[in-house]
């Protein structure tokens, strides 16, 4: 009976410290086989944006095997608004240092790390129209297939008004 209660009141715990009031979209697929292949990019769609005078950050989350053979990841990303016009970008997220270490925040047990690059690749940018977004994230890497990316994820995350 008291595992049975501390488990419960952990799982609220973790529940509320996860929480995050500025945080408007948050999704991440899993890759097949940790193979992402050029041809297969993740598409992210935002539930409706209203507020267009709000300032928002956008990220690019990552979780990779301890095998990833490179130090950084290219990525092309397309946004395709509501009115079907379309902005792309190529960003690049760097994963080690030259020595092989981690950069930055990077969180995980064994052979799994997970990267939230801590720069948004867009920072602060606003919504033209309110409507729905689509995201669509590719690797731009030189491989054909990128082996040992477990999984790909979007973030969509309200600016702070000082930024």
């Amino acid at each position: 009976m008291k595992s049975a209660s501390f488990l419960a009141l952990a799982l609220i715990l973790v529940t509320l410290a996860s929480c995050d009031p500025g945080l408007v979209y948050n999704e991440s697929y899993a890759v097949p086989n940790h193979e992402w292949h050029r041809d297969a990019p993740f598409v992210f769609t935002s539930d409706s944006i209203i507020d267009t005078q709000q300032g928002y950050n956008a990220y690019i989350d990552l979780r990779v095997s301890m095998d990833y053979q490179y130090r950084n990841i290219y990525f092309f990303v397309t946004i395709e608004m509501p009115d079907k016009q379309v902005l792309r970008d190529t960003v690049q997220g760097e994963l080690m240092d030259l020595e092989g270490n981690w950069k930055g925040d990077v969180s995980g047990f064994s052979t799994i790390k997970e990267k939230e690059f801590l720069h948004p690749y867009r920072k602060n940018f606003r919504f033209p129209k309110p409507g729905v977004y689509k995201f669509t994230v590719q690797q731009g890497m030189t491989d054909d297939v990128l082996r040992n990316i477990v999984d790909v994820g979007f973030k969509l995350r309200k600016a702070e008004k000082t930024e």
